[in-house]
Order: structure tokens, then sequence, then C-alpha cells
């Protein structure tokens, strides 16, 4: 696994999240993953971050704001199709999920979180803040579209302190 630059992985994240998405790892004690369709890489605080937007009734959730440290995997387009359609639906809290979807883990170089085997990118984030979204302000039709049961997110601001390409790009 080779470093990459912040912008190479920008590119690969906006064309990945609009499409199959990407996996959200976490680590501890029982380490867990979701499918994100959202989110994405930005500037802050003199920082790269990685926006990670999670709702709280996700099993993912607590697990986050316990461990503060999480990862970002990324298949390469149209790859892991299946199992990524599985992380969004299965829940952590039945269990092991990536024994159930048959995902090998790695650990993270930098983060106490696992990274999935055979993605095309990895990011490894500390977490510098959390804000719960209330949708205050928000755009009636979008908030009507993604928010119909008014379930807002949680937005996870994650330093990118590791980049990465997978074994096979």
């Amino acid at each position: 696994m080779k470093q990459i630059s912040i912008e190479q992985a920008a590119m690969r994240i906006a064309q990945a999240l609009p499409g199959d998405g990407a996996f959200l790892c976490v680590g501890g004690k029982r380490p867990n993953t979701m499918t994100i369709g959202w989110g994405g890489l930005t500037y802050f605080w003199g920082k790269h971050v990685f926006l990670a937007p999670v709702r709280p009734q996700r099993f993912t959730h607590p697990l986050l704001e316990q461990e503060g440290e999480f990862t970002v995997c990324v298949p390469a387009p149209g790859e892991m199709r299946k199992a990524l359609a599985q992380a969004g639906t299965l829940s952590g809290r039945d269990g092991d999920k990536f024994a159930a979807i048959g995902l090998e883990t790695l650990p993270g170089r930098a983060v106490n979180a696992p990274v999935i085997r055979g993605c095309a990118l990895y990011l490894e984030c500390r977490v510098l803040a959390r804000t719960a979204f209330t949708g205050e302000g928000t755009d009636d039709e979008v908030a009507a579209r993604a928010y119909p049961q008014g379930d807002f997110h949680t937005l996870f601001f994650g330093e990118v302190i590791a980049c990465y390409a997978g074994e096979n790009v």
C-alpha cells in the first residue's frame, strides 16, 4: 500500500459517495462498519478533514463517539457492491458485521480502527469535533427528501492522519 495525495483521494471519494458508497469503520472492543453515501473531504482549522455524517440511531454512532477514530475504505468503482449493500442494511448490534459479510480486515496504520482488505483507497481519521445537525435553516426540499422522519445526523469532523492506496492500485 502506498501513500497518495489528499487531492487524489478527494477525486476518488467524490466519485464513490454518489455511486456505490464507501465503508466507514470503527475499532474498539466491538469493531463495526457501515456504508456511507454522504460526506467528503474538506479543509477545516488548517487541517484536511473528512466530514462523516452518522445518524444517532446507528450502532456505529456510540462507538465512534467512544473511540474518537475511524477509517474510510473506498472500493474501486464497481467493486464490492454486494458488501456495501449488506454493510448498509445489517446492524452490528446483531453480531460481527465483518464476518457476516465476509470482509477481511487489517489493522489501521495510524488509528485503532480496522481497514477493509481489497479497497482502493484508505483514509485514517481522528475525530476533532462533532456536532448535532438539527436541520435548522435547511432547504425545505432537502429536508423533506433527506430527513422525512426528522432523523438528523451527527457530523463527525475527522482529521485525515493517513491516506493511502490499496495493494492493487
